[in-house]
Order: structure tokens, then C-alpha cells, then sequence
């Protein structure tokens, strides 16, 4: 099961830790290489170039009458004072006027870094100026347009990190989560009832650990459950043989008990074989049980066919009558809406009706009523079934639909054996809907219903 070549967690997360110390040493390299290309082409000043330009202009200021001949660095401004230190002429403004005025009266220095001042002495006039101390772009176009290139290099080192830090934190989550996907991919099969599948490969040993432990208990669990389910097919097979194999010798009993039904018997023979005649016919209820039950548990093959839910819903009212007036109770069935046509198996769907018709007549009073609604509600078709009766106690509304459940204080009699309702239930969920066990508003008594998906 395990690869020939994996690679720790932790060896993992050091590989990654080291690809993103080295991809932050590059983009902090990379902008300053672009800095000391720039000033070795001389597109980018040194930082002290504008403080010796200015320092080597002082001597030619001093000495030439007109200002506007002398040619000036870039970035460098200039103010001119008279002797009582009127400003004459400047190209400065705002903080950076008060603050050249400050130095030609006082001489204070500048508390900016970046920008120094420089007093030059004339005949009859100061001139201050005013110098940047950093980095500079040559070109007159970048100069004007971009920060300066120790704010560009900084702004640059920090999109860089920036970039760095979200792809290798996204290419080591994206690797992270491709060692993890054979482990979602299992427990997706799994949890879709599918066990015949392998398992994946993990390069990480912890993960690959997980997927062998994994593969080894849905081994296990296959293994188990196929002894399960072979155990359950043959139980279903031996119950359902066994409930035929025990049709012969009661049909034999029943022509027997016929025929001496027939003779002339006294008072007491007739007593005793009313008595097995009743027993014979509980016996045929138990095996028809049975065949019910082996049918259910998945020993029988759906024989879905589409019917026309018209004809369908008379058909089953016709059996229903019968019913209610062999147990003098009325019928009174209620159609909302339907739709035109259905696919069932018509013979576990009658058996599924039927089921919970025969349980609603057991609790119902001669010359009382049973109500059946048909309706579409939400793309299924609800058949409800509902008597006058006492009604599901909480503890019958909570397990009533599992097997061999039989409410004692409620709904109890002498034919219900706990498993009608599991059988209809289970009959539903072959169908792809399900049964709603709740007491009727209406009537206070039972009401079953069930829901079966329709277009």
C-alpha cells in the first residue's frame, strides 16, 4: 500500500519555509539591483550628489552677477534676499520659504533630512539654497512622474514580499490539499455506500499513514458487511422458503378441517374445529406476512411499470370499499389533485396501501368513518389515510415504523405482529419517498401518509 518515496510533514513545511526566505531575499535583491543598475547608467543619482553639486555652485553663485546664467541641478530651488533680508526672488513656497528664511536669519539647521540649505553671500544680496539629500532620477519625465527612488525601492520590496508570500502560501496549500484529496475521495465512496474502490497515494507519510489505515478498515468493513449481507440473503431466502414450504401441510389441514366440517359432529367437534380452522387461517396470515417481509428486505426485484394514476386510485378505492363495508365503515375518500401518471411496482404498492388500510380498520368503530386525501405536495403524491381512532401514542409516532414495534397501550390487537408499518415504510423507500406517521386534527385519530415522487 505505501509509496517508495515520501516525504515527512515536517521536512514539508521546512522545504516551504526555506522557499519563501529565499523568494524574500529576492524580492528584496531584485529592486536594488534595479537601483544600482540605474546609478551605474547614471538614470539614478548618488544620494549625496545634489549636497556636492550644490557645495561646488556656491563659489560660481557668489561670483556671477545674474543669477539666471547659472545653471542649477535638478531638485535644487533657491532663494534671494536683500541685506535686510527681503525676499527678492525664490523659486521656493509654503514650509520650505519659512524654513530657508529660518536658516538665512538664524542659520538653524534643517530638522528634514531630505532637504538641506545651503546661505551663499553676494554683494548685496543672500542667496539660500535649498538642496535634496537622497536619490534622484536623471530623466526630467520620471523625475516629475514617480517617488523618488528610495520610496519606489521601497514600495517595490513590499509588493514583492506581498507577491511572494501569496504564491508560495497558495502553491504549498494547493500541494497540501492535492496529498489530502485521495483521503476526501475516500470518505466520499464511503459515505456513497461504495467500498469497492482503492484508495489513493499520499507523498506525505503522515497522510499516506492515514490513507493505509483507512484502506485497511474499508477492507475490513467490506468484508463484514459482505458476511452481512450474505448472512440477510440467505435468513431472507430460508424464511421465504420455509413460508412456502409451509403452505402445503396447512392447505392440507384446511381441506382437512373442510371435510369433517361437512360430516355430522357433535357440539363440542364442532367447537374444536372451529378452533383450528381460526388457527389455520392466523397461520396463512403469518406466512403471508413473511412473503411480505422477505419481499421488502431487497430479495425482491422492483417490477416498476408507469400506470395511469386515474385508473390507479379507483382501483385501490374499489379494494378499500370492500373492505370498509365487510367492517360496516364508511369511506370517504377526498382527491385534491394528481398527477396523470405514476411508476410503481403495483403489487408492493396495493400491499403498502393496504397495509396501513387494514391497521386504520382495526382501530375503527362499526359505523364510524376512514378518510383517504390524495394530493400532489412538492413533486410527490400524498396518499393519506386517516381513522377515528385513539390515535398514535409519542412513543408510536417516535418508533412505530421499526420492526417489531407494537404499541401495547395504544393501538394494540390480536393481528398486529409490529411490522406492517415497517413494511410499508420499507415499500416507500424502495419507491424513492417515505411514510409520515401523525394524528389527525380532524378526527383525533391516526393519520398515515404517504409520499411517493411523481413529475
Amino acid at each position: 500500500m505505501g509509496m517508495k518515496k515520501t516525504t515527512s510533514l515536517k521536512a514539508s513545511f521546512w522545504k516551504f519555509l526555506c522557499m519563501l526566505l529565499i523568494g524574500l531575499i529576492g524580492a528584496v535583491a531584485i529592486p536594488f539591483s534595479l537601483i544600482l543598475a540605474g546609478t551605474s547608467t547614471g538614470l539614478i543619482t548618488y544620494a549625496d550628489y545634489s549636497e556636492r553639486s550644490a557645495k561646488n555652485l556656491a563659489p560660481v553663485i557668489a561670483a556671477t552677477p545674474d543669477l539666471t546664467d547659472v545653471q542649477l541641478p535638478m531638485g535644487c530651488k533657491y532663494l534671494v534676499l536683500d541685506k535686510n533680508y527681503q525676499v527678492t526672488e525664490t523659486t521656493l513656497g509654503g514650509d520650505d520659504l519659512d524654513r530657508a528664511m529660518e536658516y538665512a536669519i538664524s542659520g538653524k539647521i534643517n530638522t528634514n533630512l531630505n532637504k538641506q540649505y545651503l546661505l551663499v553671500t553676494r554683494e548685496n544680496e543672500y542667496v539660500v539654497l535649498q538642496y535634496y539629500i537622497g536619490s534622484q532620477f536623471t530623466n526630467e519625465w520620471l523625475y516629475e512622474h514617480f517617488p523618488s527612488p528610495e520610496i519606489l525601492l521601497y514600495i517595490l520590496i513590499t509588493i514583492n514580499c506581498i507577491t511572494v508570500c501569496v504564491i508560495l502560501t497558495a502553491k504549498f496549500a494547493k500541494n497540501m490539499r492535492a496529498q489530502l484529496s485521495p483521503l476526501f475521495e475516500a470518505t466520499r465512496q464511503v459515505a456513497g455506500q461504495n467500498l469497492d474502490f482503492e484508495v489513493g497515494h499520499s507523498k506525505i507519510k503522515e497522510f499516506e499513514d492515514v490513507l493505509c489505515s483507512f484502506a485497511n478498515m474499508k477492507d475490513n468493513l467490506k468484508i463484514s458487511l459482505e458476511k452481512q449481507w450474505h448472512a440477510e440473503q440467505l435468513q431472507r431466502e430460508q424464511i421465504a422458503a420455509l413460508a412456502h414450504d409451509l403452505k402445503t401441510p396447512l392447505t392440507v389441514i384446511q381441506g382437512n378441517i373442510d371435510l369433517i366440517s361437512e360430516t355430522e359432529l357433535n357440539e363440542e367437534q364442532k367447537l374444536y374445529a372451529r378452533y383450528i380452522t381460526e388457527s389455520s387461517e392466523q397461520m396463512f396470515t403469518y406466512i403471508k406476512l413473511l412473503i411480505d417481509l422477505s419481499r421488502v428486505l431487497g430479495g425482491y426485484q422492483l417490477k416498476i411499470e408507469e400506470v395511469n394514476v386515474d385508473e390507479y386510485i379507483q382501483h385501490i378505492k374499489m379494494q378499500v370499499k370492500s373492505l370498509c363495508d365487510f367492517g360496516k365503515i364508511h369511506l370517504q375518500m377526498k382527491i385534491l389533485s394528481m398527477p396523470k401518471s405514476l411508476k410503481i411496482d403495483i403489487l408492493l404498492m396495493d400491499r403498502a396501501i393496504l397495509n396501513v388500510v387494514d391497521n386504520a380498520l382495526e382501530h375503527s368503530s362499526k359505523g364510524g368513518t376512514l378518510y383517504i386525501e390524495v394530493r400532489i405536495e412538492e413533486k410527490y403524491l400524498v396518499i393519506s389515510i386517516i381513522d377515528e381512532g385513539i390515535g398514535f401514542s409519542r412513543e408510536a409516532l417516535r418508533y412505530a415504523q421499526d420492526k417489531f414495534f407494537m404499541d401495547d397501550h395504544s393501538r394494540s390487537s390480536r393481528m398486529h405482529f409490529g411490522m406492517g408499518l415497517y413494511i410499508t415504510e420499507s415499500i416507500m423507500k424502495q419507491h424513492g419517498g417515505c411514510l409520515v406517521l401523525e394524528n389527525s386534527l380532524q378526527t383525533h385519530g391516526a393519520k398515515v401518509s404517504m409520499k411517493l415522487p411523481c413529475d
